[in-house]
């Protein structure tokens, strides 16, 4: 049997060779000497992370430290509840220390429930109009009915 050779490149065949793009600087239309080669065959976002990496480590901690705020929050909770059912006059415990959410968004939608209509329109003045009646032309129709004409 004959043996065939191939070449692996990293040329892509199926990409343009001749690429004319605006170039914005020059107001004109440019070649592109070089041609994005590149082919993706498969591609997929995730949110996993390696255990060992700096970025698991950041996590944990950052959630280790959720997990000791609210506990900590919860067993001063309990021991004011405690200390009100014994008969003692004390405050609950205060809650912004616990974390909260750092990003306030709030969408304008989702504000209201009616939605004020955007005013869109421009107005304009009207051009000036004169009223001409049948003196100024010869025709029979002008004598019948008065003429706005434009100024000039």
């Amino acid at each position: 049997a004959e043996e065939t050779a191939k070449m692996l490149t990293a040329n892509n065949p199926a990409a343009p060779q001749n690429v004319a793009r605006f170039n914005m600087k020059e107001r004109c239309y440019k070649f592109d000497p070089m041609v994005e080669q590149v082919v993706l065959h498969y591609g997929s976002d995730g949110w996993l992370l390696h255990k060992g990496g700096e970025e698991a480590r950041k996590q944990a901690d950052v959630e280790k430290a959720e997990a000791e705020a609210a506990a900590k929050f919860q067993a001063e909770l309990d021991r004011a509840l405690r200390d009100k059912e014994a008969g003692a006059d004390v405050e609950p415990p205060d809650n912004s220390r616990q974390l909260r959410n750092q990003f306030n968004f709030s969408e304008r939608a989702a504000q209201t429930f009616t939605y004020p209509l955007r005013d869109r329109a421009t107005y304009t003045e009207p051009p000036p109009t004169a009223t001409v009646s049948g003196a100024s032309f010869c025709s029979p129709c002008s004598s019948l009915q008065p003429v706005n004409l434009l100024h000039a």
